[in-house]
């Protein structure tokens, strides 16, 4: 795994390194793009990446702006579904990807669904991890009950702790892959204290989406998108509903789902039996 950057300059006139992290060949003739979620980084693509990698994949996964290793905005109006969007297509053409396959956890799979629902995305085939084209209002307000938040910890071990508090519906059950996840999601701040690698105020962000007690629709996009698509779906979830995975199959009939019977938002990618299922997805 390598990590690298690009900059770029957004809508706001704003100059900022993206990173993201690679595997494989970069001359390889299949890519995989993979996004992650409102809070956490490139680095939960490393099962990921391990196994399509065997498969003659060169894999990349970005730090979204605000996360991980690429810089917090000053200006927050950056961390937006449409600055995202554009970040992505600048990252795929500085990177001079022309066609490839998406997988999206969460808010990765939304900014997926906006990228297939465009004119010419060249997307082959869709990965959605946990989400669709309606979000269930009760898990956006989990969700920004914590993200409004930026506790920080004395001890590492504090920090882990925490983290595996709010993941207890991701599936995850042998100890070194929670130490997987907790060795990438931690930083120390100026005041020596360990906190999460992401900007507290992405929460802003997120609040704006909401509207009273509705869920979030995005069937205008789900309505665009023709390509082939995986939905990966944790019955616990309670962002992705049953019914909703039914509509979207209704409406597009090459949707195709992976059911993770012990997970919620979101399955941890990791276990040898979901990533045959996407490598076996994308290699038809």
């Amino acid at each position: 795994m390598q990590t690298n950057y690009i900059e770029r300059v957004n809508q706001f006139e704003e100059k900022y390194r993206i990173s993201y992290s690679a595997w494989g060949n970069p001359q390889a003739e299949k890519v995989l793009l993979c996004v992650h979620g409102l809070n956490r980084n490139s680095r939960d693509f490393d099962f990921v990446a391990a196994k399509m990698v065997v498969h003659g994949y060169y894999v990349i996964a970005p730090d979204l702006p605000g996360r991980g290793n690429s810089d917090y905005l000053d200006d927050p109006r950056g961390y937006s579904l449409e600055s995202n969007i554009a970040d992505l297509i600048d990252l795929l053409h500085q990177l001079q990807i022309v066609n490839y396959d998406f997988l999206g956890v969460s808010l990765g799979g939304i900014l997926g669904m906006m990228l297939a629902s465009l004119p010419q995305n060249n997307i082959r085939k869709l990965v959605l991890s946990d989400i669709g084209a309606e979000v269930e209002f009760a898990g956006i307000a989990r969700i920004a009950g914590y993200s409004m938040h930026q506790p920080d910890f004395a001890s590492y071990s504090e920090a882990c702790e925490y983290l595996r508090s709010l993941s207890l519906d991701d599936g995850i059950y042998q100890e070194e892959i929670w130490q997987h996840m907790f060795v990438s999601s931690f930083q120390k701040n100026c005041s020596g204290r360990w906190e999460l690698k992401r900007d507290l105020r992405l929460a802003i962000s997120l609040a704006s989406t909401m509207n009273g007690s509705d869920n979030l629709e995005f069937w205008s996009f789900w309505e665009r998108v023709i390509v082939a698509t995986l939905v990966i779906h944790g019955v616990h979830s309670d962002l992705l509903s049953t019914a909703t995975v039914q509509k979207m199959q209704h409406q597009n009939p090459q949707t195709e789902v992976l059911t993770v019977k012990d997970a919620g938002h979101s399955p941890y990618l990791y276990r040898e039996e979901h990533l045959a299922r996407i490598s076996q997805f994308l290699n038809i």
